[in-house]
């Protein structure tokens, strides 16, 4: 009535149509049809549809794209074996003392990690970079005024400790929304090759970050203040922009503008009679079912398993990647080798899980779990390589050259399966604080595997770290085993509900 010519209100004036609000209700009306057809022209006019392209398209990419920003300011946490003796000296520490330092950040990264994906899922994207941003300009700005003599009444090492938490805890809050945004915001078809893009940035953010390092050393003065530097203002620069890209993209990260079966789960699906019908007949959506509490899935199968995986697995990764230096110089292996064949083979164990997992998912043998088995069956085969005893020196640099690309590509695997994993078993509604979690687990193992790793000072080569090396693969051989019946368990409920509906199917319209 309100877009007629002739008012229905005026020519019935005793018809509810004739109250004071009718003038107001039409006049809104009229502004919601305004808007709504200056949306449908402006669309006919947008670039996504000119090009052919869905819709959105070109907020998902470029969200993606300062994601990969964020996860190459995590890679500063990872390359602290890279500077950990430079900083030492300049601080004049002693080498324990520099690995108090790194267990405080590593604390802060990994044990703190909760509390980012916490408030990822309860405020969203924008409040959560401020707080990581605040958070890392105060322990960055501390360091840099910070010197041997000043201030007077804090020691040197008290208060490099808490500078080192602030930034492993800040860089955890990139590492959380730069893994996860993406795997929101982006259809869940895609998942697995934007998942990819992440991950291959973040392995690689390794290799550029240790570049980064060696290039500023390579220019000389203050090597210490110089880094800071670098880190403060690329760090703010990348916050920022994450920040602004986040806003602008706000519907497609609170749910609005999602495909409705976005925050589903594989880990809790409905039973096979409600897979089947409903009383009318009609097909149930996974969208449609009941979305699990977050106790159950703290108290699940899937939950205790991934606990273990990081505990065991995560836990001795970060730790070798801690110690592989000097390792390496044992036998007389230069460090930043091994860091270029790292990154790289990281980065192909990344795309070797993540792509191929959109095509392969739903078959019963190519789950998540069936990746995961064979990243920890490869990563272990490294680590065995330097168990083995060696003669010659030569015959050492070797093994440790080989041992370093296996366990790279292994390690890829591992850590790069674990976003889509994660997204496809418990869905996106508590995704940030599942992942913390699970880096708890870590936060404690890696200073457990770094107490095996000891040797007597008369000892010299490979070999003397074989304790650290037997200990690895015995713990990997019980998780691979966990892994492949996690396997086989996925299988057989594929199976089942495969064959559910087969037998469903002449009772569908």
């Amino acid at each position: 009535a309100c877009f007629s010519t002739g008012s229905q209100a005026a020519t019935h004036p005793t018809s509810p149509h004739s109250n004071r609000s009718a003038p107001s209700t039409c006049a809104m009306a009229r502004d919601l049809k305004h808007n709504v057809d200056l949306w449908q022209t402006s669309s006919q006019y947008s670039l996504h549809r000119m090009l052919g392209l869905p819709v959105y398209t070109f907020r998902r990419v470029l969200l993606l794209a300062t994601c990969i920003m964020g996860v190459f300011q995590y890679g500063m946490v990872l390359t602290n074996g890279v500077s950990a003796d430079d900083f030492n000296t300049y601080y004049e520490l002693t080498t324990k003392q520099g690995e108090t330092l790194y267990t405080c950040m590593n604390f802060g990264a990994c044990a703190l990690s909760f509390i980012p994906g916490l408030c990822y899922d309860r405020f969203g994207c924008v409040p959560t970079m401020i707080l990581g941003l605040a958070i890392f300009n105060c322990g960055v700005v501390l360091q840099l005024g910070w010197t041997r003599a000043f201030p007077e009444w804090l020691s040197t090492m008290e208060g490099l400790m808490f500078c080192y938490l602030c930034f492993g805890f800040a860089c955890t809050f990139f590492n959380v929304i730069g893994s996860f945004a993406p795997l929101v915001a982006f259809p869940v078809k895609d998942v697995g090759k934007v998942s990819a893009c992440v991950q291959v940035s973040m392995s690689l953010g390794i290799t550029v970050q240790s570049q980064a390092y060696y290039w500023l050393k390579g220019l000389g003065g203050d090597v210490v203040q110089n880094y800071l530097i670098y880190a403060l203002v690329c760090t703010n620069v990348t916050g920022a922009l994450m920040c602004i890209v986040f806003w602008s993209a706000r519907g497609l990260m609170n749910g609005s503008q999602q495909e409705p079966s976005s925050k589903s789960s594989e880990a809790f699906p409905a039973t096979w009679e409600d897979q089947c019908t409903t009383s009318k007949g009609s097909e149930l959506s996974a969208a449609s079912a009941p979305a699990p509490s977050l106790r159950r899935m703290l108290v699940s199968t899937e939950f205790i398993f991934m606990n273990l995986l990081f505990f065991v697995a995560v836990g001795f990764a970060f730790s070798f990647l801690d110690v592989e230096q000097e390792i390496a110089s044992e036998v007389g292996v230069e460090s930043r080798s091994l860091t270029d064949v790292f990154g790289v083979l990281n980065a192909l164990g990344r795309l070797s899980v993540s792509i191929p997992l959109d095509y392969t998912r739903t078959h019963p043998w190519g789950g998540v779990f069936s990746y995961i088995t064979v990243s920890l069956m490869i990563f272990m085969c490294g680590v065995m390589i330097l168990a083995f005893p060696y003669s010659t020196l030569a015959a050492q640099q070797t093994a440790m050259l080989a041992a370093n690309a296996v366990v790279a590509y292994g390690y890829g695997g591992l850590l790069g399966i674990v976003p889509p994993a994660l997204r496809f078993l418990f869905g996106t509604e508590h995704l940030g604080l599942l992942y913390g979690i699970l880096y708890v687990g870590v936060a404690i193992s890696v200073p457990l595997w770094t107490l095996i790793f000891s040797k007597s000072d008369a000892c010299a080569g490979l070999g003397c770290y074989r304790s650290y090396y037997l200990c690895c693969v015995a713990g990997f051989a019980a998780v691979l085993a966990l892994a492949a019946a996690m396997a086989v368990r996925d299988c057989r409920a594929k199976r089942a509900t495969l064959e559910a509906r087969g037998a469903c199917q002449p009772l569908l319209p």
